[in-house]
Formats: structure tokens, C-alpha cells, sequence
């Protein structure tokens, strides 16, 4: 929008670092940073930083807390009171002091900080310290320059799609940031508005992760590479290893703060490439596995020791191998249903499983927050048992409300250590499941399409497959079509439509009785993604089956002129 532009470049209330951003930029600059608002996603409200209304920013983040604190303001009566985290990104302590400040000119108690914290030690410590809503300022696995904006309830729990709106509607209405003028961060402390979270905030999520170990005094052969990729991981990742009684080590270069990320060129464990130093450290000590946190410290990636390299875990099959272990290990609980709660866009293994041993299982649309959300749900009769995401995101207690990568690391260190007791394989683990509940290949296809032009693209190939999915894909049995945008499911066998329960969504699912295909623009970045799970009688056939299936999508992509 020019006229935001216009008004940016002629107030003075502009930060002198905006201000000389905004006087070299192009035309096209000029419409990628104000050419529409920055909103919240699937992970919250994350973007590049930089100035313009498209940007995450002081003025942004301002907005932002001020929608926040008027939601509050409104449903809670009573003196309210908000935690604050951050992560290692450039920049994050100093929006979190925005959102401190911001909040305390409202009289809204915030408790911060004081160093860099992992996103699910937050979802823990609204709940930990009673608070009504929590913020984290990351931007999870995202290049160095991003950042963003996560809000929690009191359940710690991310806000969902109707809260977020609220949220949206508050920002708006109350949202000018350059009249808007706070006290400074020392003065709201005087004031007591502004506290500062010491370590023992720490050692309360700490313990809770202890008490997760169901095999405390096993033995522990198992030997841990651990690298938390320059972020949050930094402050418990090791350390709750050694707790754990496991012998662990950790990526030095990795394990110092670094805005840039710069010994990786992604800070993401879903990627092989962010194990690179890992790797060469556990074949120089000839180590059984490899752990990974983004810089968040929600996500966990897996490699282990494979004769003399190292395989690695795709994030669906890290999760089907935890819950056949956590279906081995914990007891039967006969007061109440186990729940397995997980994502639309999760290959159906899991969920096979599930059913198959007498869980009750229930699909979200993507994002966490969803899963967060269906734990409050569940009543007396059903507990819940164990959460998962293909994008390597799990939950084992629901003291936390989020994905949390140390819940999952204790589970896995287990697991692995247990296994290699018995003198038991992965690969026979992985056979066995296979052979008992099918065979599948799963893959995430990723197309990157930047700038306002890039989501067109993207929205133009989403209308494509919605009109013609049916077609592109006919050589498969078919069995349904299901639009989350339309909220409109269609059974091809019975040609009956039906309505999906869901939210609205731009996600459409192909499901066949050879597995499923499911299209979704990211809602963290400018990306397609394309998530394939095919089903065969034999991994041959089920990776063939997937390969015709890509090369259908490749074929249809290079129609559209997408390169």
C-alpha cells in the first residue's frame, strides 16, 4: 500500500534504521514491504525483518503487543499477567523488550526472560506461573533474516485461527504505532510491571522432562552427538542428557550463540545438511546417534549409527517409531482412552498404528497450535497419549501445549539406549511395523516462490489441482477429494460430497487406496508443499508408485511454467 509507504517515510517517529532502509528502496522493494500486512500463519506472525507493513520490525512487533494487550484487557478481569521468551535471532531480545514495554504501558504484568529460551520451556512456563498468555519472539527454522511473533493463552497453548482473528481485529482498531509512545524498560521494572525469570524456571521444566523417563535406571550404553545449531537448545539440550545418565557431546561450533547461523547454511534438523559437523563428530568418536534442535529448540532431528554411516529419520517416521515404542513401554491405561493426536498432512502410518492397537486418533489441520488445542478438548474418559507432526514436532506430556524437542529427545535416547540393550536394529524395528501394517514411501516436496508474485503463482497451481486434481491423478484409485478451503470433502466411490469439520484452510487432500497427496502453500514462508505417502506390498513398489506420482506433479508444474 503506497500510502502506508508515504506515511513511513514522512514521520518523524520513524527508528533512524527504518528511516535509511526506506530511502534506498526500489519500486519493487517498495511493494514487496507495504504491499500487504504481515498476519499470522501456521507459526504464528513471522517474516523477514526490515522496514514496511509486510516486515517484522519495532513498529510491527508494537502493533502486534498492543492487539494482544486490548484482547486481554477485554477477557480477562482481573490483573493479568503475561511471560515472555526469546530466541538467539538478532533482534529477539530487543522485540521482547518491545512486548515488555508495550504491555506494561497497559498495566499488564510481564514476566521476561532474561536470556534466550526455548519455545516449549514458554508453553510451559504460562502454565508453570499461572499466567494468562505468553509470547515468543522467533522465527523457529527460518533463514537468519527472519523473525516473529508467537502468542500463547493460558493453557500454553499458540492461539488458533479464531482467537489470532481477535487478536488481528484488535490490531487494526488500536494498531497506531507512532502515536503510541511507552516508558522505558527500566522504569515499568521500578514500577514492578517488568520482572525478569531466573534459573529456577529452568530447573521446574527441567524436572517435568526427568519425570518422562520411564527407564531411569537402565543401563545406559547409548553415546549422543548433540548439536542445538547456535540456538536455544544451547541451555538444556546436553544437560538433560547427562542427567539422563547418557554420555553425550556436543558440536562445539554449534553450541555458542550466532545470529547468522553461519556454520550451517539452514537451521533446520528436518535437513541432512544442518548434521554436517555433527556427523563428522560422531564418526570421529564413533557415537551411536545424532541429535538436533532448530533454533527454537521445538523441533528435533534424528540420525543413528547405521554400520559405517549414519541413516537418517524423516519426522513421520521418527514419530511412528516413537509411538510403537511408547505402545511397548508404557503401561495400558484402563480408566481412560489413549488419544493419538496428529496433522491432515502426517503420513498415515501412525495413525494406522494407532487404531490398529485400540487408540482413538484425531487429524488437525497443520501447525501445532491445532494439537494444543484438541488436548483441552479431551474429557475425563480420554487421555492423551502422544502427538506428532511430519516436520519432526512431537508431544509426550501435555504440561506443554506445543511441540517441544527435549520431551522428544528423552523419549528417543530411551528408545535408542533400549534397542541397543536388546541388540535390536532400527531397520528390524522399521521391518516389523512395515510388515504388520504396510509398506510406505513418504516425501515432502518443496517448490520456493518469493514475493507477492510468488504467492499469485502458488494460488494459481492451488486452483489448478482443486479443479482437476481428478484428472492428474486418474491412473490411482482414487477414493476421495477433500478442499479445506471449501470445507467440502467428495467420495468418488458413493459420488456423495460430505462437509470436513475442520477450520478453513488452503489445503487440498487426495487420498487413494494407495495412501495419500496433500497440496499446501507453507504458512511460515513462501513455499508449495506437496506431501506424498504411498502404500505398496513391498517398499519397491510402494517408492514406485511414489516416483509416478512426482513425476505426475513435475509434469503438471512444468505445464504451469514453473521452473
Amino acid at each position: 500500500m503506497k500510502n502506508d509507504y508515504l506515511i513511513w517515510k514522512s514521520t518523524p517517529r520513524l527508528p533512524r534504521p527504518l528511516r535509511l532502509q526506506l530511502r534506498s528502496m526500489s519500486e519493487q522493494q517498495i511493494d514487496e514491504c507495504f504491499g500487504t500486512n504481515i498476519d499470522f500463519g501456521t507459526g504464528g506472525m513471522r517474516g523477514i525483518m526490515g522496514a514496511g507493513t509486510n516486515r517484522i520490525n519495532d513498529l510491527t512487533i508494537k502493533q502486534a503487543t498492543m492487539g494482544l494487550a486490548h484482547f486481554l484487557l477485554e477477557n480477562h478481569h482481573h490483573p493479568t499477567k503475561v511471560v515472555i521468551a526469546f530466541d538467539t535471532r538478532d533482534n529477539s531480545k530487543h522485540f521482547a523488550m518491545i512486548c515488555a514495554q508495550t504491555l506494561a504501558y497497559y498495566g499488564i504484568q510481564t514476566l521476561i526472560f532474561k536470556v534466550p529460551r526455548p519455545t516449549p520451556e514458554l508453553s510451559f512456563s504460562v502454565r508453570h506461573l499461572h499466567a494468562d498468555a505468553g509470547i515468543v519472539i522467533t522465527a523457529s527454522h527460518n533463514p537468519p533474516n527472519y523473525n516473529g511473533f508467537k502468542i500463547y493463552d493460558e493453557n500454553g497453548c499458540q492461539f488458533v485461527p479464531h482467537k489470532a482473528d481477535k487478536v488481528r481485529q484488535k490490531m487494526i482498531a488500536y494498531g497506531d504505532y507512532f502515536e503510541f509512545k511507552t516508558a522505558a524498560y527500566k522504569e515499568y521494572k521500578t514500577q514492578g510491571l517488568i520482572a525478569e525469570i531466573g534459573l529456577d524456571e529452568d530447573e521446574a521444566y527441567l524436572d517435568m522432562l526427568l519425570k518422562l523417563s520411564a527407564h531411569y535406571e537402565e543401563p545406559k550404553k547409548l553415546k549422543i552427538v548433540y548439536t542445538p545449531l547456535h540456538g536455544t537448545g544451547i541451555a538444556f539440550g546436553a544437560k538433560l542428557l547427562c542427567r539422563l545418565g547418557y554420555r553425550v557431546t556436543t558440536v562445539k561450533e554449534q553450541s555458542v550463540v550466532d545470529h547468522q547461523f553461519s556454520t550451517l547454511g539452514s537451521p533446520n534438523p528436518e535437513n541432512t545438511s544442518s548434521f554436517i559437523l555433527a556427523e563428522r563428530l560422531g564418526k570421529q568418536l564413533n557415537f551411536d546417534i545424532l541429535f538436533a534442535t532448530d533454533p527454537d529448540a521445538d523441533r528435533l532431528g534424528v540420525a543413528y549409527k547405521d554400520g559405517e554411516k549414519y541413516s537418517y529419520l524423516t519426522g513421520a517416521t521418527l514419530g511412528v517409531l516413537m509411538l510403537d515404542y511408547l505402545l511397548k513401554s508404557r503401561p495400558i491405561d484402563k480408566k481412560a482412552k489413549r488419544v493419538l493426536i496428529t496433522t491432515i498432512v502426517t503420513p498415515p502410518l501412525g495413525s494406522i498404528m494407532a487404531i490398529n492397537q485400540g487408540l482413538e486418533v484425531i487429524h488437525t489441520l497443520t501447525g501445532f497450535k491445532f494439537i494444543g488445542e484438541q488436548i483441552e478438548l479431551l474429557d475425563d474418559k480420554k487421555r492423551f497419549f502422544f502427538g506428532y507432526e511430519e516436520s519432526n514436532g512431537y508431544l509426550i506430556s501435555p504440561e506443554v501445549r506445543d511441540k517441544d524437542a527435549f520431551q522428544a529427545m528423552v523419549i528417543c535416547a530411551e528408545m535408542f539406549n533400549n534397542y541397543l540393550n536388546e541388540g535390536v536394529s532400527i531397520s528390524m524395528v522399521l521391518e516389523d511395523i512395515y510388515r504388520r501394517y504396510g509398506y510406505f514411501a513418504d516425501d515432502l516436496l518443496t517448490y520456493q516462490m518469493n514475493g507477492l508474485q510468488g504467492i499469485a503463482e502458488i494460488d494459481r497451481i492451488m486452483d489448478i489441482v482443486r479443479a482437476s486434481g481428478h484428472h492428474l491423478f486418474h491412473s490411482f484409485d482414487i477414493k476421495t477429494i477433500e478442499d479445506y478451503q471449501s470445507s467440502l470433502g467428495y467420495d468418488l466411490d458413493s459420488k456423495k460430497q460430505y462437509a470436513i469439520s475442520l477450520p478453513q484452510s488452503n489445503v487440498i487432500r487426495l487420498t487413494f487406496k494407495q495412501g495419500t497427496i496433500v497440496f499446501r502453500p507453507s504458512g511460515t514462508e513462501p513455499k508449495l508443499k506437496i506431501y506424498l505417502s504411498l502404500r505398496g506390498s513391498t517398499l519397491e513398489v510402494a517408492t514406485k508408485l511414489k516416483e509416478e506420482a512426482i513425476k505426475i506433479i513435475d509434469d503438471m508444474l512444468k505445464k504451469q511454467h514453473y521452473e
